[in-house]
């Protein structure tokens, strides 16, 4: 799989408020392979809940130039590491 730096997966994600998914999907670009259900920090602000990965480039291809990216994902505490 491809690992480049410049790699970047398209994914759905939905707002969370209180932890609680709120709201309508949205496309972002996530620089880390994220799965569904992660949590990730959409922007300074916001978090989300991942709802779909490797969603076709074609299907967003409309606004593609407008898909902002993620911050990133939130590591969930390892205690059990």
């Amino acid at each position: 799989n491809n690992e480049g730096a410049d790699s970047m997966m398209l994914i759905k994600c939905r707002f969370l408020k209180n932890s609680v998914p709120y709201g309508k999907e949205y496309t972002y670009r996530s620089a880390e392979n994220v799965a569904v259900g992660d949590h990730v920090q959409i922007n300074p602000m916001a978090t989300g809940i991942v709802t779909a990965v490797n969603v076709p480039e074609d299907e967003v291809a409309a606004f593609a130039d407008k898909i902002k990216t993620i911050t990133g994902k939130i590591e969930e505490d390892k205690e059990n590491d």
